[in-house]
């Protein structure tokens, strides 16, 4: 089990099994998911850009496109996705709708609520972009060694909860040879 492995343990258990001597190694852990995480919104924004969409837009398409079941979102849930106010949402909808990637139309259910729904443009948009990250992606992911990968994996786990014991963390420690 490497260092950062047993860092990630240690941190995950919130009790007072922490251990002084791993900080270090965990704080190595983050700061390898911070640099993975900065790096890739970095390439996705840049390629966003060079399809003419500023970051939060872009952020609010994928979010309009690739939520819930594909009948669309509302402007107060996608104002809630992207943790900005309802009004600034609305004005990067209709952004979105001068570019013809998205349409607005009447709540079936609720006479108050507009749906936001991306067109087939929107879509297609969304695809090029992501052709290109992919790209991009494929380059960093060869700078990166296994540890690494593993210490920010470690941390992603950490963040939305993923228990050490998990299956998948157990696959992924055994994918990377722990």
């Amino acid at each position: 089990m490497t260092d950062g492995m047993r860092a990630y343990l240690d941190w995950a258990d919130l009790g007072e099994g922490r251990r002084k001597r791993e900080f270090q190694s965990y704080v190595r852990n983050i700061a390898e998911a911070r640099y993975v995480m900065r790096r890739v919104l970095r390439i996705v924004e840049d390629r966003a850009k060079e399809h003419g969409l500023d970051p939060l837009v872009h952020q609010a398409l994928l979010q309009v496109y690739g939520t819930g079941d594909g009948q669309g979102i509302t402007v107060g849930a996608l104002a809630a996705r992207l943790d900005i106010a309802a009004a600034l949402a609305s004005r990067v909808v209709r952004r979105l709708e001068e570019k013809d990637l998205v349409v607005r139309s009447p709540s079936a259910t609720d006479k108050r609520a507009i749906i936001v729904s991306a067109t087939p443009e929107g879509a297609d948009r969304l695809a090029a972009i992501d052709d290109s990250v992919h790209r991009y992606v494929a380059f960093l992911q060869q700078e990166l060694g296994d540890e690494e990968k593993l210490m920010a994996l470690s941390i992603f786990a950490f963040y939305v909860g993923l228990s050490p014991e998990a299956p998948v963390a157990r696959e992924i420690r055994s994918a990377m040879g722990d």
